[in-house]
């Protein structure tokens, strides 16, 4: 039994974690692609973390200077600290000296119950965090007799901090329409300049037309593997379609170590409106199938082929012209493997932004003997099975 890895997914016309430098106003990330839906955008920033379009913002924190155990003294045993949602003072109520461990002004300050800062210990200094807001509009202030021996200062005084506010990390983003290209770009923009250089990373949706990944056809060939990181392989009969599949949909001699594999299928798309051009298609198909039946012969000697994914004959092949769009041609291709199981190929073989304009005569143009010019051919192909399937 041979093994292959499964090729041919549905593509997501994502781009991964593309590295975009910021442009000249330190606003805009130009993508190689414009973005298709603004849901799909992620931008990461130095591998750490990612930066949500509302931007990312820090409350305000405030640290004392000195680290404890604090002396608080009789008179000199209140502190008050003020936030962006309210105001509350503790006092400890000493009547001597006293020396207090961080920990326990922790302590004293949550049985006080205050409930607009959080109060830690941060490695023996006491750290006040507004919890109500972040950003610009968040602070914390400390006031009172016992701030000074709890490591904080004053208004008035110098060398220690006694207030804090909270600032804006990186700025939000948007979607913005550039218009300076042939084609209008979608791109990420910052509402306010980085003033950072960091390295910037932008996962984005593409459109289907200018999608990087599968180049419009709708199917990306690529490994892919599962949640226990082992590649994902097909057998037997899905094995049996992906192979026949890739020998025609590959351009004969574009493998230099292979020359005859593959058809000329792809060459007949610019005069397909020609008659002749269908018998010309099948007789591709049967003869590119006819060498992958040979091949499979030549394996059989060197390792097991099973029944399921040996092509034993071509049971028909019918190539037609699309009804009401004549820059199209319908192939379905029906095969048999060994064990007597038919498979479908259906491939559709189509010029992109092309369209079949009406002619005088009320004909469409390329229903006559007239042949159709193209800059760009693709391959688009359709199947009943869950390998190689998708196509727009």
């Amino acid at each position: 039994m041979s093994l292959e890895a499964q090729l041919a997914w549905p593509c997501p016309h994502l781009s991964v974690e593309e590295v975009v430098q910021l442009d000249s106003d330190r606003m805009s990330l130009y993508t190689r692609q414009p973005v298709a839906a603004m849901g799909q955008v992620r931008i990461l920033v130095n591998d750490d973390f990612f930066i949500p379009r509302e931007g990312v913002l820090s409350a305000a924190i405030l640290s004392s200077s000195v680290s404890g155990p604090f002396d608080i003294q009789p008179g000199q045993d209140t502190i008050t600290v003020a936030a962006s949602s309210g105001t509350a003072t503790l006092s400890f109520g000493v009547s001597a000296l006293v020396r207090l461990t961080t920990d326990a002004v922790v302590r004293a300050i949550k049985r006080a119950g205050w409930s607009h800062v959080s109060a830690t210990n941060e490695n023996g200094y006491l750290t006040f965090v507004d919890i109500e807001k972040v950003g610009p509009t968040s602070f914390v202030k400390v006031s009172g007799t016992a701030a000074g021996a709890l490591g904080f200062g004053s208004p008035c005084s110098s060398g220690r901090q006694w207030a804090a506010y909270g600032r804006q990390v990186y700025p939000g983003w948007d979607l913005f329409a550039r218009y300076d290209t042939s084609i209008t770009n979608r791109y990420p923009r910052f509402r306010s300049k980085i003033r950072m250089n960091p390295m910037l990373k932008v996962t984005y949706s593409m459109p289907v037309q200018r999608c990087l990944r599968c180049r419009t056809v709708g199917n990306e060939n690529d490994f892919r593997f599962d949640a226990h990181g082992n590649m994902i392989f097909i057998q037997n009969e899905d094995l049996l379609y992906q192979a026949a599949l890739k020998i025609l949909l590959t351009d004969k001699g574009s493998n230099s170590f292979f020359p005859w594999y593959g058809t000329t299928i792809r060459e007949r798309i610019g005069s397909k409106a020609l008659s002749g051009v269908a018998s010309v298609l099948s007789e591709d198909i049967r003869r590119s199938l006819a060498q992958m039946q040979a091949l499979q012969i030549q394996q059989a000697k060197y390792q097991q082929v099973t029944f399921k994914e040996r092509l034993y004959s071509v049971v028909g092949v019918d190539v037609k012209r699309h009804v009401q769009d004549p820059t199209t041609y319908l192939i379905g291709v029906t095969v048999q493997n060994a064990s007597g199981q038919p498979i479908s190929l259906n491939i559709v073989f189509a010029v992109p932004e092309v369209v079949a304009l009406m002619g005088k005569n009320g004909l469409m143009l390329g229903t006559e003997a007239a042949g159709l010019g193209t800059n760009q051919a693709w391959a688009t192909f359709r199947g009943d099975r869950n390998v190689l399937t998708g196509g727009q």
